[in-house]
C-alpha cells in the first residue's frame, strides 16, 4: 500500500538560492563606503553641479533614467539604492540595514582609498626636486 519515493519538483537545485557569480556580481554593482562616505558630507546642493551630469542618485538632472527603479527620481544616499516609488524610500529609511549604514558613516573617519593604499606602499607623489626656472641651468 505504500507509494514508493516520491519526486520532488524542482529538486535539481534548492529554491531560493543564487549561483555563485550571481552573489559575488552585486559586490561590485554597488557604490563602496568610500565613495558614499564622501557623497554622505556633502550639502544636498552640492552633490549636482547644473548643467552636468551628476553622480548616481542625482535627480536634479532634466531627463529621467529609464533603466533605473523609479526612472531615478527616489534614491537612498547612504546605501546608493534606487526605489520605485516614495513610500518604497520611506520604508526603506526604517529598516535596521539602512540604519546602520547611516550610523557607520556618520560616525567613523575617512575610510582609506587608492592614494593612501599608493603612499603607503611607496607609490606617492614623485619628490623630483625644485623646479629649474628658465634662466637657470643644471651645469654652473
Amino acid at each position: 500500500m505504500g507509494g514508493g519515493p516520491s519526486r520532488k519538483v524542482g529538486s535539481s537545485r534548492k529554491q531560493g538560492k543564487k549561483p555563485h557569480k550571481q552573489l559575488s556580481r552585486g559586490k561590485f554593482e554597488a557604490r563602496h563606503i568610500d565613495q558614499v562616505w564622501e557623497d554622505v558630507r556633502k550639502p544636498a546642493n552640492a552633490v549636482h553641479v547644473p548643467g552636468k551630469s551628476g553622480p548616481k542618485g542625482t535627480t536634479a538632472n532634466v531627463e529621467l533614467d529609464e533603466d533605473t527603479p523609479g526612472y531615478g527620481k527616489h534614491y537612498c544616499v547612504p546605501c546608493s539604492r534606487y526605489f520605485q516609488n516614495a513610500q518604497a524610500l520611506v520604508d526603506h529609511e526604517a529598516t535596521k540595514p539602512h540604519k546602520r549604514r547611516v550610523k557607520l558613516l556618520v560616525n567613523t573617519p575617512r575610510p582609506h582609498n587608492q592614494k593612501d593604499a599608493d603612499a603607503a606602499g611607496g607609490m606617492g607623489a614623485p619628490d623630483n626636486g625644485q623646479k629649474l626656472r628658465a634662466g637657470d641651468s643644471m651645469m654652473q
